[in-house]
């Protein structure tokens, strides 16, 4: 209703006729590029696809893994999968079968992959949405509206460990903070390993009114390095365009369930930052999860708890760019893959501490959409003020597999306001041909409208990437657009292009090669050059699991001066493709006006069945400027009793401001993935140059949540 009060409100509409009055002046070039792409190119016909027909059964299948029930015999079965690398068209090395069923709650699917030695399945992931080819996993992936170009991910390892993730731009964007409830079970067997996937309809949104739903599914061997897919040899992974066909469901009229997860935390805080001291803070909140169809749900949140959400891991920041971080809270996660644009005039993580919020999102014949509005609490120690915040997504699917997408997102504040609008497009010619590009603008409170737009034409594969793109960035569109997105730099012409290419090898002692080679260019609006930078990366990787990595950049920089920058730098690792692994880089060089050297190494291992160790330490040191050089340490232990159930201590510190970070966590997920029970402990102590003293934070919290529907 905030979100509905708003958009009819005399504000906006001024805005959005500034708006679209401003793009039809201003963006002339981006309009003739897009009408020229447009009249070059011809939509294309759908080739033939690959189909399997989905079972329809009366009795719910127990998920245990084994696929021991008589159903899974009477259904149709995905098989002859075929590689997308390393033998790029060649039938699979192993086998894979799967199974699909249906019933008016669940969609399962019965999935047997073999392996003639099942001694080499890989299988060290036990933590939720790690998504990575270090594990054997099979990954299913619907398109559920049908359009070519969206769809869910599923992923399950041989421990039955979940991935979740939605697809976007034909498998180009992926979002792994999206989390959805379903089951899965994985068992591995003399003959490879077995898994068993239910999906309930409530947890996913489709179009109620098709019967035929774009689907795939994938397989990753760890032991051979390979990818394989069921409809054929993709040009890239997770391609949606390139799927197969689900047939023969008939998918129940979405309930209008209300799921509400409330929570209770219990915290105690001893905290110079926030000046409390030995108290007990006793908090409640509530999220609200609405299915309003099949396609349309809605989210609303009062006074959520982000309290386990871990402490970013610290990184080394060579640059003068503010680092990015990804969005870690449950609310902002639905829907949040529609604003992966390039031009990101909205990053959810500049919205702070939510007092409520409500979004809507779906999709509705050829329309995504998403309108979010969300206010946020005052902060008097750090003297920030309250802030609402309103972002709205609409993306229309065109051609074959593209999109064009409009975005308004905009912050006000009782003595401030500003807002951004922008228009994108994703052309997918073809199977490797991809041009892009984007027009946004903001609209800072009383000022002139300050624009940015880019132009990207790529052709790309699993194999190879090139790309060449133009942008321009006006003056202060930084400092405007960074109140609700995240942009690192502004008042530039910039020209950038890279080029990536891999190299398999057969029967020899060298897995692969890759090589990259990576060059920017950029000028102010003035027409003053500003920066260049060349880089260049070589990657061996042996079939004996070692690898070397070579790298070289060298730059031009004008801030306050000039400055000349190189880097140069090798990596040797063993098993770096697996999640058990082990790095030692060193690199050397100038970075403005200082020398220094950066002794970087990380180890990774399964010490036993059910606990997992992780170390990794930078040192960076400068000369003769010795202020900025600093030992980042980090460490963790994982110790799973079951997928969900287990304890977690994680350590950080940083010698540059003295910092020491702990983490802990015992965590039971009783009801997966949001029914759980939390008990954490967070230390965060440093040396604080504005209270001239050491600050010490130690939070206690025991957190609750529930799921319930109505």
């Amino acid at each position: 209703m905030v979100t509905m009060i708003f958009i009819t409100s005399k504000l906006f509409r001024e805005r959005l006729c500034i708006f679209i009055f401003y793009f039809l002046h201003m963006s002339k070039s981006i309009l003739f590029g897009v009408l020229v792409i447009l009249v070059f190119s011809t939509k294309l016909n759908a080739q033939l696809k690959k189909s399997v027909r989905a079972f329809r059964i009366e009795t719910p299948i127990s998920i245990d893994g084994f696929l021991h029930e008589a159903v899974w015999q009477l259904a149709d079965s995905a098989i002859n999968f075929t590689q997308m690398e390393p033998s790029t068209g060649e039938k699979a090395t192993e086998r894979t079968v799967v199974y699909i069923c249906y019933d008016n709650e669940k969609i399962y699917f019965g999935i047997y992959c073999y392996h003639k030695t099942p001694s080499d399945i890989v299988a060290n992931i036990q933590i939720r949405d790690q998504l990575s080819k270090s594990d054997d996993l099979i990954a299913i992936l619907l398109d559920t509206y049908k359009d070519n170009r969206s769809g869910i991910g599923f992923f399950v390892n041989p421990l039955g460990v979940q991935i979740d993730m939605k697809v976007a731009d034909d498998g180009r964007s992926l979002d792994l903070n999206w989390d959805t409830k379903w089951e899965s079970a994985a068992v591995i067997t003399n003959k490879g390993w077995s898994a068993e996937v239910a999906i309930p309809f409530q947890s996913i949104t489709y179009d109620k009114k098709i019967s035929t739903w774009g689907f795939n599914i994938g397989r990753i061997i760890r032991s051979n390095v390979e990818a394989s897919y069921w409809s054929g040899t993709l040009t890239d992974d997770f391609r949606i365009s390139q799927g197969g066909l689900l047939t023969g469901l008939e998918t129940p009229e979405k309930k209008k369930i209300l799921e509400l997860t409330p929570y209770v935390t219990l915290r105690y805080e001893d905290s110079d930052e926030s000046g409390t001291h030995n108290k007990i803070l006793p908090q409640a909140g509530l999220d609200a999860h609405i299915n309003i169809s099949s396609n349309v749900v809605s989210h609303l949140t009062y006074n959520p708890d982000f309290a386990t959400v871990e402490g970013d891991m610290m990184r080394i920041n060579m640059t003068r760019w503010e680092l990015a971080f990804p969005e870690k809270r449950l609310f902002f996660q639905e829907g949040n893959e529609l604003f992966k644009t390039r031009i990101k005039t909205f990053y959810s993580r500049r919205i702070g501490d939510i007092q409520f919020g409500g979004k809507v999102n779906g999709k509705i014949k050829d329309y995504s959409f998403y309108v979010m509005d969300s206010q946020t609490k005052r902060d008097d120690s750090l003297g920030i003020p309250s802030a609402n915040f309103t972002a709205i997504r609409v993306k229309k699917d065109i051609l074959n597999s593209s999109t064009v997408g409009f975005t308004y997102v905009d912050k006000k504040t009782d003595t401030s306001y500003t807002s951004s609008a922008s228009l994108d497009y994703v052309l997918n010619l073809g199977k490797t041909w991809k041009i892009t590009g984007q027009w946004a603008s903001s609209f800072p409170d009383g000022s002139l409208p300050v624009s940015a737009y880019f132009m990207r034409v790529a052709k790309e594969n699993n194999i190879y990437h090139v790309h060449l793109r133009y942008s321009y960035t006006g003056e202060q569109f930084k400092d405007n657009v960074n109140e609700t997105g995240f942009v690192r730099e502004d008042d530039m012409k910039e020209l950038d292009s890279d080029i990536t290419y891999r190299w398999w090898f057969e029967d020899k002692a060298i897995k692969y090669i890759n090589i990259a080679t990576w060059s920017n260019v950029f000028w102010s609006t003035e027409n003053v050059l500003r920066s260049w930078n060349l880089s260049q990366k070589a990657r061996m990787y042996l079939n004996n699991r070692f690898s070397l990595d070579l790298s070289y950049s060298n730059e031009f920089k004008l801030y306050e001066k000039e400055f000349y920058n190189n880097k140069y730098g090798a990596i040797i690792g063993y098993n770096s493709d697996e999640w058990s692994m082990a790095n030692i880089a060193y690199y050397q060089g100038q970075n403005f006006d200082n020398d220094f050297s950066l002794l970087q190494g990380d180890i990774r291992l399964k010490l036993f069945k059910k606990l997992s160790f992780y170390y990794s330490f930078n040192k960076l040191d400068y000369s003769p400027d010795e202020s900025q050089s600093t030992l980042i340490n980090i460490f963790s232990v994982d110790y799973n009793f079951t997928n969900n159930l287990w304890i977690r201590i994680f350590a950080q510190n940083n010698t540059r401001d003295d910092r020491i970070y702990f983490y802990g966590k015992f965590a039971w997920r009783f009801q997966p993935p949001f029914g759980a029970v939390y008990l954490i402990y967070t230390s965060d102590s440093y040396e604080d140059p504005l209270l001239a003293h050491r600050s010490n934070n130690d939070i206690v919290f025991l957190k609750f949540s529930y799921r319930i529907g109505f």
